[in-house]
C-alpha cells in the first residue's frame, strides 16, 4: 500500500531518531529499502494528466487572506482554523467562519506542546495492524514548502477533502452505504505512475490507502497551483480524502453532484482522520492547522465544495478518544528508564 515514489523520497531523507526506531520497524525499513513493500501496479491506472492542467490566475488571496510573505493565512493558528474549517451549501455558497473551535483543537492548533510520543503512537499502530502503512514513517519529517526545500517552512496545513463520488445520479443511497463495496473500493484510487490524488484516502469503513507519504510534497488544490506562487506552496499542505458518494440534488440546487449523504461521514472515518492528523502533527513537530478544501479554492473559478456535511464536533470527539488511548500506550523507552 506504500507508493514507490513515497518510499524513494523518504528513504533519501535523513532522520536523527534512528536509534529509537523499534526493532520490528527496522526490519520493515529494510524491506522498504529492498523494494519488498509497494503498491501492485498490475491493476493500477495511469493517473498523470494527459495534458498540462489549466493555469490558475488568482483575483485575490482567498477568503482567509493568505500572506505570501509569511506563507500563512491571516490570524493566529486558531483564527486560521476557524476560517478554514467552513463548508459550502448545495448552491456552493461559503459559510461564515466557525464561531469557536472545539476545545481539543483550540488548545492545540499551532502549538508544539501536548504532542504524543512517536513510541506511543507506534505501539498503538501495532495494535491496529498499521505498521506497514504508518509506523515506520513516524521517524521521518513531513514535507517542506518550495517543493521540499529544507530551508522552507515545514507543512503546516492538514487539508480535508471528500471524493465527491461515486455518483448515484437520481438513485437513492444504498442502505449499507458504509460497507457498500463499490462506494468503498480503494483500488480505484491506485495509480501505477505515482499520481495518487492525495497523501491518504479513507473509506467509510475506516480502511486506509496511502497515496504519498507525508514527506512527499503534493498539491491537491487549485490555490496551490496558482501561477503567482510557482512551486512555493508545494509541500506546505498535506491532503487527506474521505470517500463520500454524491447524487444529483433536486430543485434549484440541482447540480449533478451537489447532494451528499447526511451524516456525511462515518465514525470510522473520523477516527482514522484523527489518527492521521495526530501522526502528521507529531512528524511536523507542532499541531497542524486543519482546513477544508472548499475555502482554500473558494474564490477560484471551478473551485470545489468539499467536504460536505463534515461535523467538526465528531472529528474533535475522535481526536479526544485517540489522545486518551495514547495515554494508555506510554513511551516504552521512557517507561523502562523509570
Amino acid at each position: 500500500m506504500l507508493n514507490r515514489r513515497s518510499a524513494d523520497v523518504t528513504h533519501r531523507r535523513k532522520t536523527t531518531r534512528a536509534a529509537v526506531v523499534p526493532l520490528g520497524l527496522r526490519a520493515l525499513a529494510a524491506a522498504l529499502a529492498l523494494g519488498l513493500v509497494g503498491v501492485s501496479t498490475l491493476e493500477a491506472a495511469t493517473c498523470r494528466p494527459k495534458r498540462p492542467k489549466p493555469t490558475i490566475v488568482l483575483r485575490d488571496m482567498g477568503p482567509c487572506g493568505f500572506d505570501r510573505e509569511t506563507t500563512s493565512f491571516a490570524g493566529d493558528p486558531a483564527e486560521q482554523a476557524r476560517c478554514l474549517l467552513r463548508g459550502m451549501d448545495m448552491s456552493r455558497n461559503l459559510g461564515p467562519p466557525m464561531a469557536r473551535l472545539p476545545e481539543v483543537l483550540a488548545e492545540r492548533v499551532g502549538e508544539t506542546s501536548g504532542l504524543p510520543s512517536r513510541e506511543s503512537l507506534a505501539t498503538l499502530l501495532s495494535t491496529q495492524g498499521l505498521e506497514w502503512e504508518l509506523a515506520y514513517y513516524l521517524w521521518q519529517p513531513v514535507a517542506h514548502a518550495h517543493d521540499d526545500d529544507p530551508a522552507a517552512p515545514a507543512a503546516r496545513y492538514f487539508v480535508i477533502h471528500d471524493t465527491s463520488g461515486p455518483n448515484f445520479g437520481r438513485r437513492p443511497w444504498p442502505a449499507n452505504i458504509d460497507a457498500h463495496p463499490k462506494i468503498n473500493n480503494l483500488r480505484r484510487f491506485r495509480c501505477s505512475d505515482g499520481w495518487v490524488i492525495a497523501h491518504a484516502i479513507i473509506n467509510r469503513g475506516g480502511a486506509l490507502m496511502i497515496g504519498h507519504d507525508f514527506a512527499v510534497p503534493w498539491r491537491a488544490t487549485k490555490f496551490e497551483r496558482a501561477k503567482v506562487f510557482g512551486t512555493a506552496l508545494k509541500g506546505l499542505f498535506l491532503h487527506v480524502e474521505l470517500i463520500q458518494p454524491r447524487r444529483r440534488a433536486g430543485g434549484k440546487h440541482g447540480g449533478k453532484d451537489a447532494q451528499a449523504p447526511s451524516p456525511g461521514f462515518s465514525s470510522a472515518q473520523y477516527d482514522r482522520l484523527a489518527l492521521l492528523y495526530t501522526i502528521a502533527s507529531v512528524r511536523a513537530g507542532a499541531w497542524l492547522i486543519p482546513a477544508f478544501h472548499a475555502p482554500i479554492d473558494a474564490h477560484i473559478r471551478g473551485g470545489h465544495d468539499d467536504p460536505q456535511n463534515f461535523e467538526a464536533g465528531a472529528f474533535a470527539a475522535s481526536l479526544e478518544r485517540l489522545l486518551v488511548a495514547l495515554e494508555g500506550h506510554p513511551d516504552p523507552i521512557a517507561a523502562a528508564q523509570r
